[in-house]
C-alpha cells in the first residue's frame, strides 16, 4: 500500500525511501501481533470466535493507536530539520509514516476480521456423475423432441455437434484431472516426508525452543515484578544510575557529518610547480600511469587526465600543471579495505616524483564540501599566504588528517615593474600613459576588426616576440615614442621577475585563505578539535588575522542544532498524544522513562562498534524516542484496564505485566530482526544504513529489559501504593 502514496508524492526508490521500507518492517507486525495476540488470548479464556475478536480488538485498540501516533509524530518534526538532515532523510520518513499508517489500518480491521472467521469445511468435490448427467440431458432433449418432427429434425445437427464438443472436452478435463491428482500423489507420498522432516527439524525445534523461554519467562517475571514493588529504592537507584551512565558515556562520542561512504572509486588530483608546461606535466607523471596499469591488482578502470578541461574545472588552480588520476576498484567483499589497500600502494607511486603535490578525493553523498576546511581571514595577501602556509605544514603532521593543501598555492611567474615617479615626472611622463604603452607593446590591443563572411576576427598589434622574448627585452622598450630622445623603460622604472597570486577568495568581503584536508584516522570531531588546540597554541595569530574550521563541521553544527529542536518537538507531541489517551498528564511522565533507558543501550552500541554520532545516528535516536514507549503504552493501558474492572493495584500491574509480556517480547523480537540485515551492513550504501539501525536496535532491547522492570515499579511508587503491606499476588484472568 505504501508504493501508491509514494508515487503519488513524488518519491522515487531510492537509498533513502527504501531505507525506510526496510527499517519499517520489522515495526509493521508490531500492531498486528499485538492485536491478535489478545485475540488469541480471548479464545484461551472461553470465548467463541467472533466475541473474542471482538473483544480482543477492544482491549488493545486505543494502545495500539497510541503507539503507532507515537512512532508517526517522531518524523513529523523532521520538516522543520535543516541542513543535510532534512534534506535527505525526508523520503526515509515518508516511507515509514506511510508504512506505518497501513499496518494500523490492517491490525485494526483487516485483522480481527480474518481472526472471526470460522474453519471453512470443503464439500466432497470428488463425486463423479457429471458425464452420467450430460447423457440425461440428452435423453431428455430426445424425448421433448418426440413431439414435433420439424422441430427435431432442425435443432438435431446442433444438439449433436454439442454434445460431441461436451463429451470431448469433458473427457479432456478428466484426464487432465487424473494427471494432476497422480502428481499430487507422488509429491505427497514422496516429497512431502522429507519436506516435512526439514520443516520439523528448521522451524518446529525453534519454535518449541522460543515458546519454553516464553513459557518460563512467565513464570519467572512475576516474581521479578514483585520484587521490584517491594524495592521501589533500588529500582530508582537503578535509573538514576542509568542516567548518569548515559551522559558520562555520550560524552565520550566522537562526532562526524555522516559517515564515509565507500562507492569503490576516488580521484588523485596532483599538482606540480605552477608554471610547468603541459609536456613536462605528462612526461613527469607517465611513470605513474605505467606504474598503476602495471599493478593494476583490486583496479578496474583508470582514467587520467593531464592538464585542465575548461568545461569541466573544479578548482581556481588547476592548469597545465595539474593532472587527474580516477580510479574505479573492482567490487569485492572488503569494499573499505579494497580502498585502503589500493591507496596505500598508489601513494608510494606518487613520492617518487619530486616537487608534487597529492591529495585525494572521494565522491561524498548528501555534501559538496570537504570534510576539513580552515578559513583563515585577512586583508594583507602575503601575510595572508605566509599564515596559510604555516597552518598547512602544523596540520600536516596531525596524524588524523591527510591530504593537506592551501588554496594560496604558488602563482604564475611574471615581471614586476615598479616606477619611479620622480623620474617620471623629469621626463614629463605621466605613469598611466606608460603602463598602458607597455601593456599595448608586450600583450597588444585590438586595433580593429575583419570582416570575413559573418564573421568578425579581432586585429591584434603588439610587438614581434623576439622583441619581448625575455625580460632584458622589455627593459630596453621606449615609452616615449615621438620623443626627441628615445627613454627605455629600465630608465624609469625597476624591472624583477615575482609570483602573481594564484587566487583572490573573499568571503563576506574578507580576503581568505583555504587550508583543505580529508580525515585520515578517528572522527570529524576529534579532528576539528585538535586543529583548534594546535592552530592557536603553535602559531602566532596577529590581531587583525583569525581563523574559522568550516567545511562538514560547519554542516554538522548547523544540522546538530536543527535535529535537538527536532527531538524535543518529538518529545513533545509524542507526550501530547499519550497524554490524550490516557486522559493523565502523570502516566505519560512515567511511559517516558523508557526514553533515556533506551538512550542507555545505543550509547553503549556506539561505544563497543566505534560508531561516531552523526546525523544519521540522531536520526536513530528520533525514531527510537516514537518506538520504544510502545512497549509501556501497551503495559500501562492493560494496567489501567484491569484497575477499572476492580483488581487491586499490585495485582493489576503483576497481572498486567504477565498478561503483556509475550506481545512486548515478540513485536521486540521483530522489530530488532527486521533491522538486523541493516545493521550487518549489507549492500551498497550500508555505510548511510548501519549506524542508524544499530542505533535502534541497542536502544530498544536495553529499554525493552529496563522497561519491564522499571515501569510497573515506577508507577506503583507515583500513585503512592503502600508496598510494605502490599497483599500477596494473585494472576486472575481477565473475564
Amino acid at each position: 500500500v505504501t508504493f501508491a502514496p509514494l508515487n503519488l508524492l513524488g518519491v522515487s526508490l531510492n537509498i533513502m525511501s527504501l531505507g525506510g521500507l526496510a527499517l519499517g518492517v520489522g515495526m509493521l507486525v508490531d500492531n498486528s501481533i499485538v492485536v491478535l495476540e489478545s485475540i488469541f488470548r480471548c479464545r484461551d479464556e472461553g470465548d467463541d470466535v467472533r466475541a473474542a475478536a471482538i473483544r480482543g480488538r477492544q482491549e488493545v485498540g486505543m494502545a495500539v493507536v497510541a503507539s503507532t501516533l507515537t512512532s508517526v509524530a517522531v518524523f513529523f518534526p523532521l520538516v522543520f530539520v535543516e541542513g543535510i538532515a532534512g534534506q535527505a532523510f525526508g523520503d526515509l520518513g515518508i516511507a515509514v509514516v506511510i508504512s506505518l499508517v497501513a499496518s494500523l489500518i490492517v491490525a485494526v480491521w483487516f485483522i480481527p476480521m480474518l481472526a472471526s472467521r470460522q474453519r471453512l469445511e470443503l464439500n466432497d468435490m470428488a463425486g463423479g456423475g457429471a458425464l452420467w448427467k450430460r447423457f440425461v440431458a440428452w435423453e431428455r432433449i430426445r424425448d421433448s423432441l418426440g413431439a414435433t418432427g420439424i422441430v427435431k429434425w432442425l435443432l438435431l445437427p446442433w444438439t449433436l455437434l454439442r454434445f460431441v464438443v461436451g463429451l470431448l472436452l469433458e473427457v479432456i478435463g478428466k484426464l487432465l484431472l487424473t494427471l494432476f491428482m497422480l502428481l499430487a500423489l507422488l509429491v505427497t507420498r514422496v516429497l512431502a516426508p522429507a519436506f516435512l522432516f526439514f520443516i520439523r527439524w528448521t522451524t518446529w525445534l525453534p519454535l518449541k525452543a522460543a515458546n519454553g523461554i516464553l513459557d518460563r519467562l512467565n513464570r519467572i517475571y512475576p516474581v521479578c515484578i514483585r520484587w521490584s514493588l517491594r524495592n521501589p529504592a533500588i529500582i530508582v537507584g537503578l535509573t538514576a544510575a542509568t542516567f548518569y551512565v548515559t551522559w558520562a558515556a555520550a560524552t565520550r562520542l566522537q562526532t562526524e557529518l555522516l559517515p564515509e561512504v565507500h562507492q569503490g572509486e576516488f580521484t588523485f588530483e596532483v599538482s606540480l610547480p605552477v608554471g610547468t608546461p603541459i609536456e613536462e606535466t605528462e612526461a613527469a607523471l607517465s611513470s605513474v600511469e605505467r606504474a598503476i596499469l602495471a599493478s593494476k591488482e583490486d583496479i578496474r578502470t583508470l582514467l587520467v587526465t593531464f592538464g585542465f578541461d575548461v568545461t569541466n574545472m573544479k578548482r581556481s588552480d588547476e592548469g597545465e600543471h595539474s593532472a587527474r588520476f580516477k580510479v574505479v576498484l573492482e567490487r569485492g567483499r572488503d569494499p573499505i579495505a579494497t580502498e585502503e589497500r589500493v591507496l596505500a600502494r598508489l601513494r608510494e607511486f606518487f613520492r617518487d616524483i619530486p616537487d608534487v603535490d597529492v591529495r585525494v578525493v572521494r565522491p561524498v553523498l548528501f555534501s559538496s564540501k570537504t570534510p576539513i576546511v580552515v578559513e583563515i581571514n585577512g586583508d594583507d595577501l602575503q601575510r595572508l599566504k605566509q599564515l596559510s602556509r604555516q597552518a598547512e605544514a602544523v596540520m600536516a603532521q596531525l596524524p588524523e588528517l591527510a591530504d593537506v593543501e592551501s588554496s594560496l598555492r604558488s602563482g604564475a611567474p611574471e615581471i614586476q615593474v615598479l616606477y619611479h615617479r620622480d623620474k617620471l615626472s623629469l621626463y614629463g611622463l605621466r605613469i598611466a600613459t606608460v603602463a598602458e604603452q607597455v601593456r599595448s607593446m608586450v600583450k597588444g590591443f585590438e586595433a580593429s576588426r575583419f570582416n570575413l563572411k559573418d564573421r568578425r576576427i579581432p586585429i591584434v598589434v603588439r610587438l614581434e616576440e623576439s622583441d619581448r622574448e625575455f625580460a632584458e627585452d622589455i627593459g630596453t622598450l621606449t615609452v616615449n615614442a615621438g620623443g626627441q630622445q628615445p627613454i627605455p623603460l629600465n630608465t624609469i622604472a625597476d624591472l624583477s621577475i615575482g609570483e602573481g597570486p594564484s587566487e583572490v577568495r573573499r568571503i563576506d568581503s574578507r580576503r581568505v585563505a583555504l587550508v583543505q584536508a580529508n580525515i585520515a584516522q578517528g572522527s570529524l570531531g576529534a579532528a576539528v578539535q585538535r586543529i583548534d588546540e594546535e592552530l592557536r597554541r603553535r602559531m602566532d595569530w596577529p590581531p587583525d588575522m583569525d581563523f574559522a574550521i568550516t567545511g562538514q563541521n560547519e554542516e554538522w553544527e548547523r544540522s546538530k542544532g536543527s535535529l535537538y529542536l527536532a527531538l524535543a518537538l518529538s518529545l513533545f507531541l509524542v507526550y501530547v498524544i499519550m497524554a490524550a489517551q490516557f486522559e493523565s498528564l502523570l502516566q505519560p511522565l512515567i511511559i517516558m522513562l523508557t526514553i533515556p533507558l533506551a538512550f542507555l543501550g545505543s550509547v553503549a552500541g556506539l561505544l563497543m562498534l566505534d560508531i561516531s554520532v552523526s546525523v544519521v545516528v540522531f536520526l536513530g535516536l528520533i525514531m527510537l524516542a516514537g518506538i520504544v514507549v510502545n512497549n509501556a503504552i501497551v503495559l500501562v493501558d492493560y494496567v489501567n484496564t484491569l484497575k477499572k474492572r476492580g483488581l487491586d493495584r499490585i495485582e493489576a500491574i503483576v497481572t498486567a505485566g504477565k498478561v503483556r509480556l509475550r506481545p512486548i517480547l515478540m513485536t521486540t523480537a521483530t522489530t530488532v530482526l527486521g533491522l538486523l540485515p541493516m545493521a550487518l551492513g549489507l549492500g551498497d550504501g550500508a555505510e548511510i544504513r548501519t549506524p542508524m539501525a544499530v542505533t535502534v536496535i541497542c536502544g530498544l532491547i536495553t529499554s525493552t529489559v529496563l522497561t519491564l522492570i522499571v515501569i510497573p515499579a515506577v508507577y506503583a511508587l507515583v500513585k503512592g501504593v503502600d508496598l510494605e503491606r502490599a497483599p500477596s499476588v494473585a494472576v486472575v484472568p481477565a473475564e
